[in-house]
């Protein structure tokens, strides 16, 4: 019977926070714990984290000084005492009580150092579901080799950068000091290129049970984008590009360019969107990474690269940041 931590950083989220944290208490599972981060709220979320752990010995509280989503999200990985680590926002929830003990089941099976699932969105200002058409079969990634079952995760476009869409063997982490790099936004996105770089065995869980809300004050989408967040994507790309192109490895270093191609486009279209003189120059300095989009194994990064042979960096620019506007 494993024993799994789910780490929650929480900030200002008096509103969500119960229906979070008590859609895990609801498992079937028993043999789990939370660790909930309270970030220096200003509302009454660090009192909500204080009367879970007054209630339920498996329910962690610490109070830090705010830093930031890594900063605390780090915090809870030295504090966990488990196999398995996951990851969820502080206004998102699980729709199923049986998750942990059907995740148990997979893993005890596989001893996978990360395994993935699907998850949906939650659009609260229409309060509707969006759930992603995907399917994957778990025997093309469980018990295979591990490029090869990277390769097909991203494939079929679920290699999530998110890493609330993954459960990862604390061992792992541990092995190979794996930790949230603090300070920068994007965060996910170099914490799962670590997974690329380390993991030797994936696994895939069928039913999707997380739900991301979307449409809140509180759902960083919400928020306004800063030239810096697009700064710090920028560098992790730059940074993982220079170590894909340093591996021996040659599939390793086909997946580990297949994941960074849709972050690229991404940050095409940030920069295109912002239209500063600071974006322009930046957009100018990304276009020698161009190349890293003939690795589109990702369907949608697919598309991008049709786009381009067709009409050339600077429309399919002016197209990516067009679309982004619209999601």
């Amino acid at each position: 019977m494993l024993k799994f931590s789910i780490i929650i950083p929480v900030y200002n989220s008096e509103k969500y926070l119960g229906q979070c944290v008590n859609s895990i208490l609801k498992q079937d599972y028993t043999n789990f714990e939370i660790i909930l981060i309270d970030d220096e709220s200003t509302d009454s979320s660090a009192k909500i984290c204080d009367e879970f752990t007054s209630k339920d010995a498996r329910v962690i509280t610490i109070h830090q000084k705010n830093g930031g989503t890594s900063a605390a999200r780090n915090t809870g990985l030295n504090t966990c005492s488990s196999d398995y680590v996951m990851f969820m926002d502080n206004d998102d929830f699980w729709d199923s009580k049986t998750v942990l003990s059907d995740i148990n089941k997979n893993l005890l099976e596989s001893h996978a150092d990360v395994l993935m699932y699907n998850t949906k969105e939650y659009w609260e200002n229409t309060n509707s579901v969006t759930t992603p058409s995907v399917q994957c079969e778990r025997e093309k990634i469980y018990n295979q080799n591990s490029n090869d079952a990277l390769e097909y995760l991203i494939s079929k476009g679920v290699y999530y950068r998110a890493v609330w869409a993954k459960v990862i063997k604390k061992e792992l982490l541990d092995k190979h000091n794996i930790y949230f790099a603090k300070g920068i936004r994007n965060e996910d996105t170099d914490f799962s290129a670590k997974l690329i770089l380390y993991a030797k065995s994936y696994d895939w869980y069928d039913k999707i049970f997380y739900v991301y809300r979307k449409g809140t004050g509180t759902a960083q989408t919400n928020q306004k984008m800063k030239f810096s967040y697009i700064q710090d994507l920028s560098n992790i790309i730059a940074k993982y590009t220079d170590i894909a192109e340093h591996l021996s490895d040659e599939k390793l270093k086909m997946c580990m360019l297949s994941y960074l191609a849709y972050p690229y486009a991404v940050l095409l279209a940030q920069l295109q969107n912002d239209g500063s003189s600071e974006a322009k120059d930046k957009l100018i300095q990304m276009k020698k990474y161009l190349y890293i989009l003939k690795y589109h194994l990702d369907p949608s990064v697919n598309k991008v690269y049709m786009v381009f042979r067709l009409l050339g960096f600077n429309m399919t620019c002016k197209l990516l940041g067009m679309y982004l506007k619209k999601i």
